[in-house]
């Protein structure tokens, strides 16, 4: 075989593999040292929804990492740079000069002026031609983990109500009341209904549901994002307003009671839905509670206090709220 016949099988070849880098279904990009982009396949563009270029450069500025800023338009100069999943990988990669299969890595990029992230399962090695080159393959995993991450919030969840199961709720109560997560206090709601037995036996059991998830919706609507709602058990609920004292509690305590009453009075209901609730304020300062069990055994003698007044009402150390005269 002459020397024509072979340069032409060797362009054959070099055109088969390239038309396999290109047309792979995972992305595949190879990189320098200092995590330059060389070259990269059509898959790795379409991760990010750009259109194909041969102008490379640094690896965030290819693929718009989310942490670089305004102020230093290089990839790898920021504070944020050094903690980068893929940087210190590849910096691995080149120091031990092994190879690395199977890493979990997660990628913040920015789309339409906005932060998205992928998760990536991250395989790389080394190949020398010239220089020594990490080619590095990112396979899109990030639908298999939004869906592991949906089923782990849901695990935490009271599925008829959508609101914190009793695990979670302790457990975030704890915390809450160990660590500090407030400024400077919050105020803890015990709330159980009146006559709920009266509801499941006389409208049906599927009402009684109805029931506990329209509370559940309408407290949602009055609680914000650092505030605390849980099924404790039953038809008991617990409420933390974080930073909120007992008059600003109770007074949302009472507009809910309101929603959900109207609610259910339009629907005439043969039993009237109300609840009864207490509250305890506790002041991070003077932290009278050294542990939740005792917290929750205090608001639930101020709910049973705010049941032997006749229902419908919320007890506190500031005293009792009716709420049917509001």
């Amino acid at each position: 075989m002459n020397q024509k016949s072979i340069t032409g099988i060797n362009k054959k070849f070099d055109a088969f593999y390239s038309a396999i880098f290109q047309n792979s279904m995972t992305g595949q990009v190879v990189v320098d040292r200092q995590l330059n982009v060389l070259t990269a396949n059509k898959q790795m563009f379409r991760y990010f929804d750009l259109e194909l270029s041969e102008d490379f450069g640094s690896f965030g500025n290819v693929f718009r990492c989310a942490y670089k800023n305004s102020y230093v338009t290089e990839c790898g100069k920021t504070e944020q740079c050094k903690q980068c999943n893929i940087r210190k990988t590849a910096k691995y990669i080149f120091k031990n000069r092994k190879s690395v299969q199977g890493t979990i890595l997660e990628y913040a990029y920015i789309k339409e002026e906005k932060t998205e992230t992928k998760w990536f399962q991250f395989n790389g090695i080394l190949h020398s031609i010239d220089k020594t080159y990490a080619v590095l393959e990112f396979i899109d995993i990030t639908e298999y983990v939004q869906q592991i991450m949906d089923l782990s919030y849901n695990l935490t969840l009271d599925l008829a109500t959508g609101t914190l199961n009793k695990q979670n709720l302790i457990e975030a109560i704890q915390t809450l009341h160990a660590a500090g997560e407030v400024k400077s206090g919050f105020t803890i709601c015990m709330i159980d209904f009146d006559n709920f037995k009266s509801i499941n036996d006389v409208c049906g059991h599927l009402m009684g549901d109805t029931v506990l998830k329209t509370f559940s919706d309408i407290s949602k609507k009055y609680i914000r994002a650092n505030d605390i709602l849980g099924r404790y058990g039953g038809e008991e609920f617990i409420i933390v307003f974080c930073d909120y004292e007992q008059e600003i509690a109770m007074n949302i305590l009472a507009e809910i009671h309101r929603e959900l009453e109207h609610f259910f009075a339009e629907q005439k209901l043969e039993v009237p839905v109300t609840f009864s609730a207490g509250a305890i304020y506790v002041d991070l300062e003077q932290m009278l509670y050294p542990d939740y069990m005792q917290l929750l055994e205090d608001v639930d003698k101020m709910l049973y206090r705010a049941k032997r007044l006749g229902k419908s009402r919320a007890m506190s150390s500031l005293g009792e709220i009716i709420f049917s005269d509001l």
